[in-house]
């Protein structure tokens, strides 16, 4: 009797904590091998690329992920995840969908990425179909380009807000920072889980979008166009440069429409975020804010 006993005890537990232990590990030297491969994708993008992942960090990019379905590859998570019911909270939903997890130090997360320590979570998340062709197949009718957007910020800020926005995917060409970084994913808020990005270059990006039939419609400051003379309820492309430089004559020779934001006098320019926003805001007017 104690042999069928222990039997059905070890039968209750197997579905239970005994599949649990086996996805957690203890890792806690920060030269651990899958430390040093998460700490080359945050630092070296063609290793990211090759891999097709991306790194998120916090409670708030996890919840996002989970309510997304996101494909998730992998946790490492320290004690201060479970110091807030939220954290707790995260944890066992990362266990219910039985994601392996990493237990390890706030030390070895903020050697991964610098500040994710004190959120205690890092998720390993696989892209979503992360290039042109992929997002051209989805006939999308309003798309943000973005080129020489350098700083991961800005960039991850208009990722976010384009899909506020409604938009049906974002384009980063030559001299944008990458938009998998861990700091872009960071600013976009959970973007990444959902919202269609791709990298491109010009002249493949300009033939997709002729291909596609959208109306390329460049910001530019000396443009002759106001946004609201514009019909941004058709198909279009909006395209967005750096601050300092603008957009390359290569896109505004292309646009179908140039067009400049109306702005105080004295000042020149905006943020290219501020500026993206706008634009983007003017098109969900037009269309009827479809949110």
């Amino acid at each position: 009797m104690q042999v069928d006993y222990n039997r059905s005890r070890a039968d209750r537990e197997g579905s239970a904590g005994v599949k649990r232990r086996r996805r957690e590990r203890t890792v806690i030297s920060p030269r651990n091998a899958a430390v040093r491969r998460l700490r080359a994708w945050e630092r070296d993008r063609p290793s990211r690329d090759r891999e097709r992942v991306f790194l998120a960090w916090g409670i708030h990019l996890a919840q996002e992920a989970l309510a997304a379905r996101a494909p998730l590859r992998e946790a490492f998570v320290s004690p201060c995840l479970e110091e807030t019911g939220e954290g707790r909270q995260v944890l066992e939903r990362l266990r219910a969908a039985e994601l392996p997890i990493a237990r390890t130090t706030t030390r070895v997360l903020d050697s991964i990425v610098e500040g994710s320590g004190d959120q205690g979570l890092i998720l390993v998340a696989r892209r979503m179909g992360s290039d042109l062709p992929a997002l051209m197949a989805r006939s999308p009718s309003l798309v943000l380009v973005a080129h020489g957007v350098q700083d991961p910020g800005n960039l991850g800020s208009m990722i976010r807000s384009a899909r506020a926005f409604a938009a049906g995917g974002l384009l980063a060409l030559e001299g944008c920072a990458d938009p998998f970084g861990s700091r872009a994913v960071r600013a976009a808020m959970g973007a990444h889980f959902t919202f269609p990005l791709a990298c491109a270059g010009t002249p493949e990006c300009l033939q997709a979008l002729r291909g596609a039939g959208l109306q390329l419609v460049a910001a530019d400051p000396s443009g002759s166009d106001l946004p609201a003379d514009l019909d941004l309820a058709r198909p279009t492309a909006i395209a967005v440069g750096s601050e300092g430089a603008g957009l390359p004559p290569g896109i505004l020779a292309a646009a179908a429409r140039r067009t400049r934001i109306p702005m105080a006098r004295g000042v020149s320019s905006l943020n290219v975020h501020a500026a993206a926003v706008a634009l983007l805001y003017e098109a969900a007017r037009q269309r009827g804010f479809p949110c």
